[in-house]
């Protein structure tokens, strides 16, 4: 109690701090963004869509390995999410009562403030940025940022999480800690069909029961069944055909045939 005490007293003199100066407070909002479900689980899903679309109307054929990309990010942020929530629904702490919270969640029990989210999910893509088949194969189409310079922006995620009044400081160091053994483990110690097994379900899972049975109802105003089942099969049925379609597909040659077509090796 003594620990949890001195947690909530320090993360209320940080945020009182960075609402004090109006520079500080913008930079906090833009970077606890840049660590967003929005940025790593619906951008990565809306570009895959739209590439798998393309690509299936017979126009950018030679960036099957960058809609690839997204999905195995997509994936990736699926798991984060996944143990995030499940963590949450463990410990149940509430979030600071000293500052105003968010009233619509993506993801049930988001309501809860141990571990951080964003933290955790900062703290793991440094691990898919050094692990990534897909970052490999698009370097020398796209300029990734090294994995070890990524460290200093996710401490910054952690900690704008805080300035915010959305976190405790102990949330931030437990969510980075977490993060990076998920990342280990997914990215370093899991091979290629493992990885891609588990990012697969975790993508299908969260997809299914996060989407249908609380983020649509949520957004629509209507969480009876009907709401469900009113969506279930546009919802569900799109996003495991773009998972099932990818998958079986041999991603080092379509990396090698990219690169080929592009004129980049």
């Amino acid at each position: 109690q003594k620990l949890l005490a001195i947690d909530e007293d320090f993360g209320h003199k940080v945020y009182q701090h960075a609402n004090a100066a109006k520079h500080v407070k913008l930079f906090a909002d833009l970077i606890s963004i840049s660590g967003d479900e929005v940025v790593w689980f619906g951008l990565p899903a809306v570009l895959g869509s739209i590439l798998f679309v393309m690509r299936g109307l017979g126009a950018f054929r030679t960036m099957g390995c960058l809609e690839e990309g997204m999905w195995d990010c997509f994936g990736a942020a699926s798991v984060c999410i996944f143990v995030e929530t499940a963590c949450k629904w463990v410990f149940k702490r509430k979030r600071p009562e000293y500052s105003p919270q968010s009233k619509v969640y993506s993801v049930p029990g988001e309501w809860f403030s141990f571990p951080s989210g964003h933290s955790l999910r900062a703290f793991y893509w440094p691990f898919w940025l050094s692990r990534s088949k897909f970052v490999g194969l698009l370097s020398p189409l796209i300029s990734f940022p090294r994995a070890r310079y990524c460290i200093p922006w996710a401490a910054c995620v952690g900690w704008s999480r805080v300035a915010k009044g959305r976190h405790y400081p102990l949330d931030v160091v437990v969510g980075a800690a977490v993060g990076s053994a998920v990342g280990w483990f997914t990215e370093d110690y899991l091979d290629g069909l493992g990885r891609s097994v588990v990012k697969v379900i975790g993508g299908i899972f969260i997809t299914y029961f996060y989407g249908i049975t609380f983020l649509i109802p949520q957004v629509s105003g209507d969480e009876s069944a009907g709401a469900a089942s009113k969506y279930g099969v546009a919802y569900y049925g799109f996003y495991v055909l773009l998972f099932f379609a990818t998958l079986p597909k041999d991603f080092e040659s379509m990396g090698a045939q990219t690169l080929s077509d592009d004129g980049s090796s």
